[in-house]
């Protein structure tokens, strides 16, 4: 990465959680997954909070899997309601439920989305971020997202929060079968939109999935440190990208937040 001024750019296309919305969820810890083991029991499938994520974890994996014969994708993206269904019809102890609850669709949807809330801990728009997108599109840029994320979940949010207005197209994994750092995903939204590589930058918090896809289909890229990954750490992510794409590293840079980025766009106009 480097401090060089940011160039201007025809398109900008954003990553979502960790650089326009701070999220932070807890999917591993087994109060959380008793309350999701009493959740399939009303719908008659009978799990310990151990064996429901134990039984999550290898259906996501089987699921992705799959998804990679289909594609044949490097970093495969599955529709997470499916994991959600097969937990219901593939539950070795069931018991029979006196109401019916809808088709096996309606519920899958209905859990996949309990699940989010119910792990969800903080979910919040950084400072800026409105401010940012409505600069970009009032000064004539093509705006994207590019985000890791189940579309059940993330609609929704970004609902919540007014965002769907700011963006020309909104690419999200689960509606691909692919996720970052594989190019193949990337290059769908290039392909759909006729955007010059040289003149798109990516922008996104994860130094490999977000840099990493940023070099593989020849963009450019903007870190967005809100993890606050110490300088030490950014570094030797940086050797393994230059070692991997070469001397495409001179077109990444750095910034530590949103708003510093919004400051610099905006006043170099």
């Amino acid at each position: 990465m480097n401090d060089k001024i940011i160039p201007e750019f025809d398109a900008y296309t954003f990553d979502l959680y960790g650089t326009l919305i701070e999220m932070h969820t807890d999917e591993e810890a087994l109060p959380f997954w008793q309350k999701m083991s009493e959740l399939y029991a009303v719908y008659g499938a009978d799990y310990t909070a151990a064996g429901l994520r134990k039984e999550y974890k290898r259906i996501t994996k089987d699921e992705e899997r799959k998804q990679i014969v289909e594609t044949g994708c490097r970093v495969p993206e599955v529709k997470i309601e499916n994991v959600f269904a097969r937990l219901l019809t593939e539950a070795k102890k069931t018991h029979a439920v006196k109401y019916g609850y809808g088709s096996l669709d309606e519920l899958s949807c209905y859990i996949a989305n309990s699940f989010r809330v119910m792990s969800r801990h903080k979910m919040k728009l950084y400072p800026f971020v409105a401010e940012l997108l409505k600069f970009l599109r009032d000064s004539g840029k093509r705006v994207y997202m590019l985000s890791n994320a189940q579309a059940i979940f993330t609609v929704p949010e970004i609902e919540h929060f007014g965002l769907a207005g700011y963006f020309d197209d909104i690419f999200l994994s689960s509606d691909h079968g692919v996720q970052k750092p594989d190019p193949i995903f990337f290059e769908k939204l290039i392909k759909k939109h006729s955007l010059d590589p040289a003149r798109t930058v990516m922008i996104g918090n994860d130094i490999r999935a977000d840099m990493g896809i940023a070099l593989a289909c020849g963009t450019a890229g903007i870190h967005i440190n809100s993890d606050r990954i110490p300088a030490k750490e950014r570094g030797q992510h940086k050797k393994e990208l230059s070692e991997r794409y070469g001397s495409n590293t001179d077109r990444l840079f750095e910034v530590q937040s949103i708003g510093e980025l919004y400051k610099m766009i905006s006043c170099t106009a």
